[in-house]
């Protein structure tokens, strides 16, 4: 390694006339260079047979093309593809961001090179510090490939060692699949296996591999999808890591998955997942959806730093399940981004699913026509897109989402862009869905996506909820039967009503006669939403009165009875809000309808309310016509066009 034989250089170029403005060069001897001449660089050249820089490859060889040509340069050397493989650990090296050097002086060039001497020399110091089979392994995948042969050059390695593929073999023995093709690997993608090799090194940090080493070389996550998330179900690593019954105790600390009419179905749809399957699954609410997609994105995010993305109608859904995985079995990996959180909270939730400290996403249909997120999500290997409440994909399902439609579009564009050479799984589920709308939802993938989805369907009765309905005349032979169930229970219970304003009335009156009760709708202000929630979930009070703005994705394990003051809109929406009683299955749990005939014409009311005047056909129409008006077609969801029509 002799230092007089070096250059470091760095160019700064305008983007629009593609001309070299300014050239910063520093040998290895330290005599500097900085200028705008191209002659005098060519004549600084002289005597030196490598040249150095952070993403002089893609940069600024081809605008010193003609200087070097005539020079003594035969050997390049690019500081940018050895950072991921010397600093895979979190932080990184104090000077790389990404494909760029931190700068403090910007349009400096001098200053860059000076930058990129330094990290090269750290990055020698770094090779030399590797265990020696790493650094055997990296000779070998990677010593015959122009991003690396100089740099082994110039530091006069060679390794003695021969058979590659058996030595990855024995230095990952334990951390890989013991049968993951190794040979095929090194053989086709050596440069991504050696990638993928030092991110698995550093697995157990934050660390992820960098972004533009994902665009560069997209096979690097299907790399990492074979030698850690692959089942062989034969080698000691998948046997530990890939036990999907392991990883619940690991994670959950139960001992065995539930069962449906005597079918294991949930670790059946676990394994599906970790297979890498794609799969929908109807489980009745309370009956275990949400571990049955959360284990397998903690196993990926574990195993390879995988991000799983789950898409949720409800923003307090969000927030139950990510705070009831912390609060409950103390896993932070999950984070939420949606419109309620403060600038300072987003930024956090931002980082953390960049820097690798996030498994689980949660976002808003809406969330997918957002620039940043899809930004946001092309820095990460995302493993599979998770779709809460499938139903709202059909339009003969209870709560159809016009939103929910573009999901695949948004799939197939993120995959096209990540240059990702097959689909990226999804899972879909839902706790309640007829026979035409599971139909509906595979159609759906099947032409978006060429996706087929493996259906693991269980019955919505639950053996430990008892159902009954009161026939009752008038509103205070309601009231009266109502206070009679609360007093003879005396547990933890959900009041459904139809309107807002009879939430709180309720709550009052309740109150008033000794029974503490909270109102809950989705007209009241988010802070009191909140308080009123948590105040049940925590036991403060017992009684909470409600519209269905409460409740989808609430786990209270021991609400012991639900009762519909009033009936639901449909059989679905019952069946769902019924299931929120004893979510906990040793607890037996009632179902109660208090039931007048008054009660129909009000929802027959409530439906004519619903009714689209034609005035607002018109203002509607009148917003569609102003979005077109320079464009051929637009992309907005429905609430953007409501709001458009004022």
């Amino acid at each position: 390694m002799n230092a007089n034989e070096i250059i470091f250089v760095d160019t700064e170029v305008g983007r629009s006339e593609e001309k070299v403005f300014a050239i910063g060069a520093v040998k290895g001897n330290g005599q500097e260079f900085h200028s705008h001449s191209l002659p005098n660089f060519s004549a600084f050249l002289s005597g030196n047979k490598y040249l150095c820089g952070h993403n002089i490859f893609n940069h600024d060889i081809k605008y010193l093309e003609k200087e070097l040509l005539g020079s003594d340069i035969k050997h390049f050397i690019d500081t940018l593809y050895l950072s991921p493989l010397l600093f895979p650990k979190k932080p990184y090296h104090h000077l790389v961001k990404d494909d760029k050097l931190a700068a403090d002086d910007l349009s400096n060039p001098l200053n860059d090179a000076k930058k990129a001497r330094d990290l090269f020399y750290d990055e020698v110091a770094a090779f030399k510090n590797l265990d020696e089979r790493l650094q055997n392994i990296y000779y070998g995948l990677l010593n015959s490939h122009t991003e690396f042969k100089d740099f082994f050059r110039y530091i006069a390695y060679e390794s003695a060692e021969k058979n590659t593929t058996i030595l990855i073999q024995k230095t990952f023995a334990g951390e890989i699949c013991g049968n993951a093709p190794i040979g095929k690997l090194t053989e086709k993608y050596p440069v991504e296996l050696c990638f993928a090799l030092s991110q698995i090194n550093v697995i157990k940090y934050d660390s992820i591999t960098p972004p533009w080493v994902l665009k560069t070389y997209p096979r690097v996550e299907n790399i990492l999808h074979l030698l850690k998330s692959r089942n062989c179900q034969s080698c000691t690593y998948c046997n530990e890591s890939l036990d999907e019954t392991k990883a619940l105790k690991r994670f959950f600390h139960y001992d065995s998955f539930r069962s449906y009419d005597n079918m294991p179905l949930q670790k059946l749809a676990v394994k599906a997942a970790v297979d890498n399957k794609s799969i929908l699954v109807v489980f009745p609410t309370g009956g275990g959806k949400s571990i049955t997609f959360q284990l397998p994105a903690l196993m990926a995010g574990a195993n390879e730093k995988g991000l799983t993305v789950i898409i949720s109608p409800l923003q307090s859904l969000m927030k139950d399940q990510t705070d009831n995985l912390e609060n409950q079995h103390n896993i932070t990996e999950a984070v939420t981004i949606n419109g309620s959180l403060d600038p300072v909270e987003r930024a956090k939730a931002f980082e953390r699913t960049e820097n690798g400290s996030a498994s689980l996403l949660y976002i808003s249909p809406e969330s997918l026509r957002s620039k940043s997120i899809e930004s946001l999500l092309l820095r990460r290997n995302i493993v599979r897109f998770v779709i809460d409440e499938a139903h709202c994909f059909s339009s003969w399902g209870h709560d159809f989402r016009v939103d929910y439609l573009y999901i695949g579009d948004f799939i197939r564009s993120l995959k096209e862009k990540k240059r990702m050479p097959q689909n990226i799984p999804v899972s879909c589920f839902t706790a309640t869905a007829k026979q035409k709308v599971i139909a509906d939802i595979k159609e759906y993938f099947k032409n978006k996506l060429s996706i087929d989805l493996e259906v693991f369907r269980a019955s919505a009765a639950r053996i430990n909820l008892s159902y009954h309905v009161f026939n009752v005349e008038e509103d205070s032979e309601k009231y009266s039967k109502l206070r009679q169930l609360i007093t003879d229970k005396n547990c933890p219970a959900i009041v459904y009503v139809s309107r807002t304003r009879k939430t709180e009335r309720l709550a009052e009156k309740l109150t008033a006669d000794g029974y503490p009760a909270l109102p809950y709708h989705g007209q009241m202000g988010k802070q009191i939403r909140v308080t009123n929630q948590d105040a049940f979930m925590r036991g403060k009070v017992n009684i909470i009165v409600a519209t269905t703005a409460f409740g989808m994705g609430v786990d209270k394990k021991d609400v012991g009875m639900v009762i519909h003051y009033d009936i639901s809109d449909s059989l679905e929406n019952y069946v769902q809000e019924a299931g929120r009683a004893g979510r906990d299955e040793n607890i037996k749990a009632d179902c109660y309808i208090l039931f007048n005939d008054d009660d129909l014409n009000k929802h027959f009311n409530m439906l004519n309310q619903t009714k689209v005047s034609q005035k607002e056909i018109q203002q509607v129409w009148k917003a569609v016509k102003e979005l077109t008006k320079s464009n051929a077609s637009i992309s907005q969801s429905a609430l953007e066009i409501a709001r458009k029509a004022g």
